[in-house]
This record gives structure tokens, sequence and C-alpha cells, in this order.
């Protein structure tokens, strides 16, 4: 295995990378990266659940409960106890918190657009296929367990 073509380096390279770009415009903003995930997720998908968050954010769920709380304290999100299932919330970002997020947008497409600059329609089309379909790939994590211990 060649450590220069080893996808989980390659990946983890590149999602180090788009964070140190991004890194200034949350610092300005007020937010760390964790929280810009959240807050991103909220304001193109609306509220959803602390679970749905964490799936959809790769944030644990511990680490997630840690997240929110600072925005809360922030005014950036807020929880909400289920109706159903009084242990059960949903997250909302706030009026405050979609503004933030306006103002790092535009820096977070500008970036992307930078990034991706050579790359044809077609190719970074096929790139987000195959990401999410390396991602998915991952999801079977278990097969790879049992193979190790068998």
């Amino acid at each position: 295995m060649e450590l220069s073509t080893y996808l989980p380096y390659l990946v983890n390279r590149l999602g180090q990378r788009f964070v140190s770009e991004i890194t200034p415009a949350l610092n300005k903003a007020g937010v760390n990266i964790q929280s810009w995930r959240v807050l991103i997720a909220l304001y193109q998908g609306g509220k959803q659940t602390v679970g749905d968050l964490s799936e959809l954010t790769s944030i644990n769920f511990s680490t997630l409960s840690r997240v929110l709380d600072r925005m809360e304290d922030k005014n950036l999100a807020r929880r909400q106890r289920g109706a159903d299932d009084a242990r059960s919330f949903t997250v909302i970002l706030t009026s405050k918190g979609k503004a933030v997020t306006e103002k790092i947008l535009p820096y977070a497409k500008d970036l992307e657009v930078l990034a991706t600059s050579d790359f044809t329609e077609a190719e970074l089309n096929k790139l987000r296929e195959l990401l999410s379909k390396l991602y998915i790939g991952l999801g079977s994590g278990n097969k790879v367990k049992e193979r190790m211990a068998g």
C-alpha cells in the first residue's frame, strides 16, 4: 500500500485542506467547523432530529450534543422537545443562525468553485457520485471487521 494513493489518506488530506481554507471565514463568524456543518445542514434541510443531524453531519451523538449546547449559547440554533417522545429533540435554526450561515455561504461556494475550476461539469458530477459511492461502501464496515477477525 502506497500512502500517496491510499484513499483514506487522500480523502482526509483533501478534507483538511478545505477546513484550513474555510477556517478564517468561520472564525470571523464565531463558529467552528462542526457548528458550520450543523448550520448548513439546518439551513438547507430545515429542522431535524438530533439523530438525523448526527447522521447527516457525521458528528457522533455525544459530540453533537456539546456542539448544540454551544450553538444554543450563541443563539444559532435551538433544541425543541419532541411532541410524541419527550426523549427526542428537534433542532431548529434561529434567525441569527440563518444570518451567520448566509455570511459564510458565499465564501464556502467560492472555495468550492476555486477547488474545482479545472474540472468539467461531467468530471465534477462523476467525482460527487464516486465520493457518495465510497461513503456508502464504508457503511458496510462490519464486513471489514468480520474479514479482519476471521
